[in-house]
């Protein structure tokens, strides 16, 4: 009877234990995610004031497509601009490239086939993981919802128009573009096993 008491004892003094430590992990995890907001919001400010929004013509016909030299990206302390997810709260930096120690850093990354981010024709590609703080977002985003994306030089608006999810090794969704400047938003979903792509349209 003693040896059950002692027991329920320490079966309750570990339970406790495991309490407080899931508290401390949420508190350190919340802490951590609001130092990293204001750390991209104080970059942010610093890096990219109000820059111009360019007017987006609509031509009438489908334009004679011409092949010109793909530029270099602009940088500025790696960051080539941020993307924010309208009405969600979610502004992230991008740089160059989408390696495990760039999207580690819940930064969002360009593709290799992506086009520049000021490229007034091409499909501008970005990848970041599906965590609360970068691209998790996306996965309840709806057709018709904005995406803004700003750079050194100027302010776009974009307009959700489809969703799609496919297997990690479907390339079909990133082909360059040659009438039209489109963005395409990549993350992870179901454990990695496939990705959502989003498909965002620029507003005229």
């Amino acid at each position: 009877m003693l040896k059950r008491k002692i027991i329920n004892k320490i079966l309750v003094v570990i339970g406790l234990l495991l309490i407080i430590v899931a508290i401390l992990s949420t508190y350190c995890f919340l802490h951590n995610k609001e130092i990293d907001k204001q750390e991209t919001e104080t970059i942010i400010n610093d890096l990219f004031p109000d820059v111009p929004t360019p007017e987006v013509e609509i031509p009438e016909e489908t334009p004679t497509i011409i092949e010109t030299p793909k530029q270099e990206f602009v940088l500025t302390d790696n960051y080539l601009g941020y993307i924010e997810l309208s009405g969600y709260g979610i502004k992230r930096l991008i740089t160059t490239g989408t390696s495990k120690k760039v999207l580690d850093k819940n930064l969002v990354g360009t593709l290799s086939v992506s086009a520049n981010l000021d490229d007034e024709f091409g499909n501008v590609i970005l990848a970041g993981h599906s965590t609360s703080n970068v691209f998790q977002k996306l996965h309840y985003m709806r057709v018709g919802d904005q995406v803004k994306i700003v750079t050194h030089q100027n302010t776009y608006y974009f307009t959700i128009i489809s969703k799609h999810t496919i297997n990690d090794n479907d390339m079909s969704y990133f082909n360059s573009i040659n009438d039209k400047k489109q963005l395409t938003l990549v993350t992870c979903k179901n454990n990695s096993k496939q990705r959502l792509i989003v498909i965002c349209e620029l507003r005229g």
